[in-house]
């Protein structure tokens, strides 16, 4: 079995030189890089990444830091396609993934705890953003770790190294896509403002309804909450569309609608995050396609190039964002 240094012996490189390349090292010049990963190939030598993390005491691990919600994460395409984003960087770097998951913020943080403690993981990607979260306050405690948000953060968002769409501005084109198609009395369906996504989508849709001079509707969405709901839209006739802060809460307003025999007819829907929900569903939904792998791609690089002492010239990354129309 072929070792670094029989590497290192075909590349004509010492085996310290050799490593740095197989670590894709800023150090390395790329013609040295060509010369090891072609010696490497020829002799079938696959680098045992696990021996060298438990060897250095530092797993070459991202934890992938997952919200705690009533509802199941593994249900949400959002979440799943972000961490597939961020799964296509560690495998093309070699690094592993692990999840941090839990039903309440204690487990949560447990589950990080155990990641720390007895994984040596010192990396990790926030796939949300909330107010005064606990968790984040927690790892922000930590020795030596680093991390980064998808989402904007609601503190020291100077400092923070962070990936995310333009929400605000992405909340602000649904609204006037709506009002230049005619619909003049928008409500906005959100169920949580601590999360930082709900809220810029919804103050871009009060700052495109205050241009245009029209009242603005917003009603907060619980399954416990359906009955209220449709007793707002009794009382709120003239509603003639309805913005939902993600894709499955467009569906349950659909369905809200149906159980009472209210006509989808009446009201344009429109959703974030263009799963595939918005396909599926009858009438389908215009949504807004948000790219949670770019997102989850992007986060994961950051994070890389961080671990990796990269100088960065853009802590703060914005995916775009596209309305994707589906006529009903």
């Amino acid at each position: 079995m072929a070792t670094i240094r029989d590497v290192a012996r075909l590349a004509g490189v010492s085996p310290s030189t050799a490593s740095r390349a197989m670590h894709n090292s800023d150090l390395i010049s790329e013609k040295t890089k060509i010369k090891v990963r072609k010696a490497m190939e020829k002799l079938n030598f696959m680098p045992n990444y696990a021996a060298q993390s438990l060897a250095n005491k530092v797993a070459k691990t991202i934890g992938i830091i997952l919200p705690t919600r009533q509802e199941s994460i593994g249900d949400n395409p959002f979440f799943i396609q972000i961490v597939q984003g961020i799964s296509n960087i560690c495998n093309k770097y070699d690094y592993m993934v692990s999840l941090a998951t839990g039903q309440t913020e204690e487990e949560l943080t447990q589950n990080i705890d155990n990641l720390v403690n007895r994984g040596n993981v010192k990396n990790f990607i926030f796939v949300y953003s909330k107010e005064h979260d606990p968790i984040l306050e927690h790892v922000q405690k930590q020795k030596d770790i680093m991390y980064v948000i998808v989402g904007k953060p609601y503190e020291n968002q100077e400092n923070e190294y962070y990936v995310d769409n333009d929400n605000v501005k992405a909340g602000m084109d649904v609204a006037d896509y709506l009002i230049n198609n005619g619909y003049k009395h928008i409500c906005y369906i959100y169920t949580d403002f601590d999360e930082m996504v709900q809220e810029d989508r919804y103050l871009g849709y009060k700052l495109s309804l205050k241009t245009h001079d029209l009242s603005s509707y917003k009603f907060k969405f619980s399954d416990s909450k359906e009955e209220e709901f449709i007793e707002f839209i009794k009382k709120n006739q003239q509603i003639n569309a309805i913005i939902t802060c993600d894709d499955i809460m467009g569906l349950k307003i659909q369905q809200a609608l149906e159980h009472r025999r209210i006509r989808l007819a009446n009201y344009k829907l429109v959703t974030f995050n263009n799963s595939i929900y918005t396909r599926v569903c009858r009438p389908q939904m215009t949504s807004v396609e948000i790219f949670p792998r770019q997102l989850g791609s992007k986060a994961a690089n950051l994070l890389i190039d961080r671990n990796c002492d990269k100088k960065i010239q853009n802590k703060h990354i914005l995916v775009p964002h596209e309305i994707v129309e589906r006529k009903a």
